[in-house]
Formats: C-alpha cells, structure tokens, sequence
C-alpha cells in the first residue's frame, strides 16, 4: 500500500502547467505564475498529454454581457411559456365551443350577415346625406348666381354635412376590414379545430 501512495504521489508531482505569458508566449512550469493566475492554463502530464483545462477568468465587461444574455433568454423563455399557455387556453376554448365544422360555418355567416346589414344601413345613410349635400350646394349656387354671399349658416351646414359623409364612408371601410378579419380568423380557426380533431382537410 505504501509503495502504490509513493508511485501516485510521484505522478502528481510530475504534473505540469502551462500558460501564456504577457508577450503571447507559451510557458510552462510547476506553478501558474500570479500575475496569470487568471489566464487560461493546461495541465500535462511528463509525457505531454493535457491532462485538465482551464478558461481564463472573464473581464467585468464579458460577465455583464453574460448576464444580459441569461436575462435576455429568461424573457424569451418566459415569452414562449405564455405563447404556449395562450394557445392551449384557446384550443381548450375553440373545441369546447364548437362541436362541428358545421356550427364554426354558422357562426361564421352569422357575422358576416350582421357586418353585411351594418354597411347597408350606413350605404342608406350615405345616400340621404348626398341628397342633402346636393341640397345645400344648390342653394349656395343659387345664391352666389343672385350676386349674395353665401350665409355663414349655410357654409357650415355644408361643411357638417361633408363631414358626416367622410366619416360614414369610413365607418363602411372598416366594416369591410371586419369582413376581412372575420373570414380569415375562420380559417385559421377552422385549420386549427382540424388539426386538434386530427381530420384532414382534403
């Protein structure tokens, strides 16, 4: 037992380490000198072979990038895991609420016949707000024909006027969208509810 102490004792002390000097020089010896204590260094054996390494300390600039990246791939993580939660709380709401692609069809045309009927009423009123308009610009002509100025009322009931009627065509303009939205929110539900039902779309 003693003789196999000694021999292991023996090969410890045969050990080398190696660093690099300040002058980017290969050096190697008993012990890492102090000032290098922080570079990277190898450990050999007599023989030459590495036997353990070492990564040279970080610069406090290097770990507060190191920690900035940890951070940022926390908030990433954290982002994923609340994606992920997202969408199972909305596959577990799209398949309790519908029970066939028949019933996701009817609630579909069912918007879509309530934006339908919003954008005609709002084409009705477009069209009693350009009768109007037409109106109040005839009586405007009318007076400017006659040599009169046009009242100030009568300008300002003609600007009102304009007004509503750009922003009723407004409001038609994103029922429209609405139209849009809805139709494509269906597909990409309609796809999802297939792929949880595991059916086929062909």
């Amino acid at each position: 037992m003693a003789i196999v102490l000694c021999t292991v004792a023996q090969i410890s002390a045969a050990r080398i380490v190696c660093w690099t000097n300040s002058d980017g020089v290969r050096e190697c010896g008993n012990a890492v000198p102090p000032e290098y204590a922080q570079g990277s260094t190898e450990r050999k054996s007599t023989q030459g072979i590495t036997l353990e390494r070492t990564r040279r300390a970080l610069t406090p600039e290097e770990l507060a990038a190191a920690r900035e990246q940890r951070a940022e791939m926390e908030v990433e993580e954290a982002e994923r895991e609340r994606i992920a939660k997202a969408r199972a709380q909305a596959d577990r709401v799209l398949l309790a609420t519908f029970t066939t692609e028949e019933d996701m069809m009817l609630t579909r045309d069912g918007k879509m016949a309530a934006i339908e009927s919003r954008i005609r009423h709002s084409r009705q009123i477009g069209k009693k707000l350009e009768e109007s308009l037409s109106e109040l610009e005839a009586d405007a002509a009318k007076m400017e024909r006659g040599g009169k100025q046009v009242s100030p009322e009568l300008q300002a009931q003609i600007e009102d006027i304009r007004f509503q009627i750009s922003e009723n065509e407004d409001d038609i303009a994103r029922r429209e969208q609405d139209k849009i939205q809805v139709s494509e929110q269906f597909d990409a539900d309609l796809a999802r509810y297939r792929e949880l039902k595991g059916v086929s779309s062909n």
